[in-house]
């Protein structure tokens, strides 16, 4: 155990001398392929990395004009919606617009079909009482009146029948 406190002369010429020789021999074989791969790999990581970073802003670059695109579309889109909601609200102004005036041609024609009616009512009405009237008068006075006060008698009560008719129209209005 003491040998190896105490070194030899001759055993340390031959370790340094190997070593020597050792550290020659790698540096002219291993070590250059060694340095070269190592170089090589911090090469490749450089440019990776350099690679990522452009991806990394390209990335950044396309997010950015996507979100602008997207806000353009947005914007269109809105503008889109406001406009076909403008032009929903004039086609349902337009179709009540032309529904009132269809209602109120509709009403106009009933009022008028309600008159002509009342009307042909009111003179058929006006014939039947003119009618029972002459009966009743031809039974009453058969032998009593001739053809031309007949007629008078006739004449007389329409113009009192319309004259009531008007009465009753000015009062029902």
């Amino acid at each position: 155990m003491e040998a190896l406190i105490k070194p030899e002369f001759g055993l340390a010429f031959w370790t340094i001398t190997c070593f020597v020789l050792l550290v020659f021999l790698l540096s002219k074989t291993a070590w250059k392929p060694l340095l070269k791969a190592v170089e090589d790999r911090e090469n490749a990581l450089r440019r990776d990395r350099e690679a990522a970073e452009n991806a990394r802003v390209e990335a950044e670059k396309i997010k950015n004009e996507l979100e602008i695109k997207f806000a353009e579309l947005k914007a269109e889109l809105s503008r889109r919606l406001d406009a076909a909601r403008a032009e929903g609200e004039k086609e349902k102004e337009v179709i009540v617009e032309e529904a009132r005036r269809s209602a109120a041609l509709i009403v106009a024609a009933a009022k008028i079909e309600i008159d002509s009616q009342k009307n042909e009512a009111v003179r058929e009405l006006r014939e039947k009482v003119v009618g029972l009237a002459l009966a009743v008068s031809e039974k009453l006075l058969e032998k009593h009146l001739d053809p031309k006060a007949n007629s008078q008698l006739v004449a007389r009560a329409i113009d009192d029948l319309e004259k009531a008719d008007k009465f009753l129209n000015l009062s029902e209005n």
